[in-house]
């Protein structure tokens, strides 16, 4: 469906701005998710029969809406890896509007890309990457407009593969259908999908959400969307 689509996006580009952060020993800073689906809890609730919303909420047709942390990822699982970031709302504090604080980085293709400051060429190095950024090393935050096909390869790939491994993944979400879901999710998602969430002929569904590509441990070039 939708929001898994969209989750699956966030994630692959996560992938990359986290990356991207610990190339330039900066922190990374969260950006402002959309989500179209309410997050189960516990997965005892028919969510599907209240448009996706939690069930009792369903008056304030909220979706979609900005989604928090935890309806993308485990803070938890961020607290034990000990990696820090920040809630894309530090954007909204008063001092980071002052002229130059935030620095917005540009994306070109690489085909006709020249170099110049603040610009990266899609599909580049860490180490690339890192070079071309030394001139605001001095910048409070540098702010990608997304990450889609942002990185080609790193430095440190097996560390890092390991540590998105457990970083990278969404948390539990599962919900109860009160008739076959492969009945009830027909309009929702594709027989594919209900099937790899458990959800076919049975009474309850959990969604199941790619993690992103690896780094690829030899060097080739290892994007984070289909070319």
């Amino acid at each position: 469906g939708v929001h898994a689509a969209a989750l699956r996006g966030y994630l692959a580009e996560l992938r990359d701005a986290l990356a991207l952060a610990r190339a330039l020993r900066r922190t990374l800073v969260l950006p402002r998710w959309t989500c179209w689906c309410d997050r189960m809890w516990s997965g005892s609730d028919d969510i599907f029969h209240f448009g996706c919303m939690y069930p009792g909420s369903q008056d304030g047709k909220f979706v979609p809406f900005a989604c928090p942390m935890d309806h993308v990822l485990s803070p938890a699982a961020w607290a034990k890896a000990e990696v820090d970031y920040r809630d894309a709302a530090i954007l909204d504090q008063p001092q980071l509007r002052a002229s130059g604080a935030v620095v917005d980085v540009g994306l070109e293709p690489r085909p006709g890309w020249t170099r110049k400051a603040g610009s990266l060429p899609l599909g580049t190095s860490a180490a690339e990457a890192r070079e071309l950024l030394k001139p605001l090393a001095a910048t409070p935050v540098l702010r990608l407009p997304h990450a889609r096909g942002l990185l080609c390869s790193i430095d440190d790939d097996a560390a890092f593969n390991s540590l998105a491994d457990r970083l990278l993944r969404i948390p539990t979400w599962c919900a109860k259908c009160f008739q076959p879901c492969s009945k009830e999710l027909a309009g929702w998602l594709p027989a594919e999908e209900i099937r790899r969430g458990g959800g076919w002929d049975k009474m309850s569904y959990c969604m199941k959400v790619d993690v992103p590509p690896k780094f690829d441990a030899g060097g080739a070039c290892s994007l984070n969307v289909q070319p």
